[in-house]
């Protein structure tokens, strides 16, 4: 079944997906662009590529320019490291996380045979904490996973050394008028989600692409950025959007930059992150293809992170990047929150900028 909207959104969000496990959201995003685009493959390292055909009298067929739209299908996760005398699941992450949102929280193993395994990342309860204990955050070497085995042969009866794990978490939709949404892995398959929309309204569109597209979903952004770069090496764009979800701080006694961007503020255009310098010219198309259709955009304030982005920009012979993102507070945690209305702002954008082609 094909989904859009926050339906997408919400099934996306749902898939299991941790870095270097991303088969269940690759084969959840075939099923969706299927019939809409030109064609795709996977390439070697499982990056999903897709593609959508310029057109029209601008489009040269005998070398035609290349825009390549990115977004990782990975999130931040656990891998199985050790399974103890007990039948605990020591475990290592997957990506940056804060240790203090992680004891207590549900999590999903894909275990032997893809069987779905639940478990609880736990600790020392504080009863049997010493005050020193109590003092600090519980490192993550001191935490173990919970899949309710009584001993080490009942737990590799179902899981083994090298299983990934993800958040267990609902998506649910809250807030004033239920515009706010919260779910995990909204970094990065927000961004997919808006790869698909993108994708059906070019296919479906008679616009004349003046170039082809590319869209492609990459791997393994949470540690090393590497699916990226073998994408942008395949493909070899002369342009690039990175659709991103990023961190903010809009919170009680935060102001100015630190902020970041707010949640309702729109897409979020990058000037600089810990990767990247974007194209200033590319920056400021974004802006004004916003302005021209009244739609909500803001400036990333706080220069910090990195993402695909950074790797394409120096594949091959360069190539000129602009980052979009979804504000989201809470990143990297069980429970990412933004809204649909800022989605909405980040898929739109695209699409206007796309077919009304300006940059030079």
């Amino acid at each position: 079944m094909k989904y859009s909207g926050l339906e997408l959104l919400k099934h996306l969000s749902l898939a299991f997906g941790p870095t270097s496990r991303e088969d269940v959201v690759r084969n959840l995003i075939v099923e969706q662009i299927e019939g809409e685009c030109d064609g795709y493959c996977e390439d070697r390292v499982g990056n999903l590529i897709a593609k959508v055909s310029g057109r029209g009298l601008d489009y040269h067929p005998e070398n035609p320019q290349r825009l390549m739209l990115a977004a990782h299908m990975d999130e931040v996760g656990f891998m199985i490291r050790e399974i103890t005398t007990e039948g605990y699941l020591k475990f290592g992450l997957l990506g940056g996380m804060d240790p203090r949102v992680l004891c207590g929280r549900a999590v999903t193993i894909y275990g032997k045979d893809d069987k779905i395994i639940r478990g609880t990342i736990a600790s020392k309860a504080i009863h049997m904490q010493t005050p020193e204990e109590r003092s600090k955050i519980t490192p993550i070497e001191k935490m173990y996973i919970d899949i309710g085995a009584m001993d080490k042969e009942d737990a590799e009866a179902y899981v083994s050394v090298g299983d990934c794990a993800t958040f267990a978490s609902d998506f649910v939709v809250f807030g004033e008028n239920e515009k706010c949404i919260k779910g995990k892995a909204l970094d990065d398959r927000a961004g997919c989600a808006a790869l698909i929309e993108i994708m059906r309204a070019l296919h479906a569109s008679s616009c004349d692409l003046p170039f082809d597209v590319y869209f492609a979903f990459t791997r393994c952004e949470e540690i090393g950025i590497s699916g990226a770069v073998v994408a942008a090496n395949t493909v070899a764009p002369d342009y690039a959007i990175i659709m991103e979800a990023t961190a903010i701080n809009d919170l009680p006694g935060v102001s100015g930059p630190a902020r970041v961007s707010s949640l309702g503020g729109g897409v979020v255009v990058s000037l600089v992150d810990a990767g990247t310098i974007y194209d200033s010219a590319f920056v400021r198309y974004a802006l004004q293809t916003g302005e021209d259709h009244d739609i909500k955009c803001q400036i990333k304030q706080f220069a910090s992170g990195a993402n695909d982005a950074r790797v394409i920009q120096r594949s091959l012979s360069g190539v000129r990047v602009l980052g979009l993102a979804l504000p989201t507070r809470y990143i990297h945690s069980a429970s990412n929150v933004t809204t649909f209305e800022d989605y909405e702002s980040a898929r739109d954008l695209t699409i206007a900028m796309l077919k009304e082609w300006k940059l030079n």
